[in-house]
């Protein structure tokens, strides 16, 4: 059943394309209109199957995937890592050919920035920045944080989204046609990169988590993977006291999220408990750290009487602090580390790396 507001929208779309000075011979086919609008305008949902109304058809998303991808590049640019980021390519794919939209031109990429960041354009082009990586501590972990990417996409909520936002300014438009001193309120453009950096809503996070929990197991990783991310940029967040983890602007860390996807991991029929942390580190050593070119993720084998700050200050050559050390690594700050175990390290570029 077509609403009202969608009636309106229909009309607009009309008005929009065969002005004013027509709009009366427009109206006679109003009818075949709203058949046209229902077959391009609602869209069943590839993840509830339900259908919904959409100014974003399929064709407009491509399209807006491809722009926004090449602003991204412009903007960022990719890291200079062909490896890591073929590694991380056939982590999202993996995971991409097991979702609910297997034919999108599926792309992901390592964004060169050192925020902790990732994001999603519509049409399928995932990004993950190398300051998340950097704070990853094996592959269930980037899966999770690609997965619940994934989900976004698939469930279309950056369509949603972008309904909404051209919804409120075709009213706007509307309100300028008859009444001219509103013309300054708003305008027809696209955002461009602007709408990757809106913020999604609770539910959209708990749909794209709930989803992603079911793609990382259906792959064969830890469906725990992305309520340790969370927990561990939790941390960083806290640590901080200031807003180091842009991914937490857009997708807000409710309070119960860690606890939602817990519960969701403890209702899987089955629950695979691969991490694969050893591949994971083999691909991240070297990978640039920080602003500036010469700090890179290296390891460090854990000494009899080591703590955070003694490793800090002498093996990482106060590169970082003792507290971000400890959450680099998944640790709370309170939990000292322990004699025999390789952790991830921020060393000097020109200085070995173990």
């Amino acid at each position: 059943m077509v609403g009202l507001l969608e009636l309106l929208l229909i009309a607009l779309i009309i008005l929009l394309i065969f002005g004013t000075a027509r709009l009366s011979r427009a109206a006679a086919t109003t009818k075949a209109a709203v058949k046209v609008g229902k077959k391009r305008l609602w869209v069943a949902n590839p993840v509830t199957g339900e259908k919904e109304f959409t100014l974003m058809t399929a064709e407009k998303e491509l399209a807006l995937g491809r722009r926004s991808d090449a602003e991204v590049r412009q903007k960022w640019g990719l890291y200079n890592n062909s490896a890591l980021q073929q590694y991380v390519q056939e982590i999202g794919f993996r995971m991409a050919r097991a979702s609910q939209r297997p034919e999108l031109p599926w792309r992901f990429s390592i964004v060169d920035d050192s925020e902790v960041n990732a994001f999603a354009a519509p049409g399928g082009y995932i990004y993950i920045t190398r300051g998340l990586l950097a704070h990853l501590c094996n592959e269930a972990e980037l899966a999770g944080v690609l997965a619940h990417e994934i989900g976004h996409v698939n469930a279309r909520h950056i369509a949603k989204r972008y309904t909404r936002e051209h919804g409120a300014q075709a009213g706007l438009w509307l309100v300028r046609v008859f009444w001219p001193a509103a013309r300054a309120l708003s305008g027809w453009a696209d955002k461009g990169l602007d709408m990757l950096f809106l913020s999604y809503g609770r539910e959209a996070e708990l749909e794209a988590d709930r989803l992603a929990i079911g793609y990382i197991a259906k792959c064969g990783w830890d469906p725990l993977g992305l309520s340790d991310v969370l927990i561990t940029l939790g941390r960083l967040q806290d640590a901080s006291g200031e807003n180091v983890v842009p991914w937490f602007s857009t997708h807000p860390l409710s309070p119960d999220r860690v606890t939602a996807l817990e519960n969701i991991v403890t209702h899987l029929k089955t629950r695979p408990t691969d991490t694969g942390r050893e591949t994971y580190r083999r691909y991240i050593k070297g990978l640039s750290f920080g602003d500036g070119a010469s700090s890179r993720i290296g390891f460090y084998l854990v000494q009899d009487g080591d703590t955070w700050q003694a490793i800090a200050k002498h093996a990482g050559q106060a590169q970082i602090d003792a507290a971000t050390l400890a959450i680099l690594n998944g640790h709370p700050v309170s939990k000292q580390p322990r004699a025999g175990d390789e952790i991830k390290m921020v060393v000097i570029a020109s200085s070995d790396v173990p």
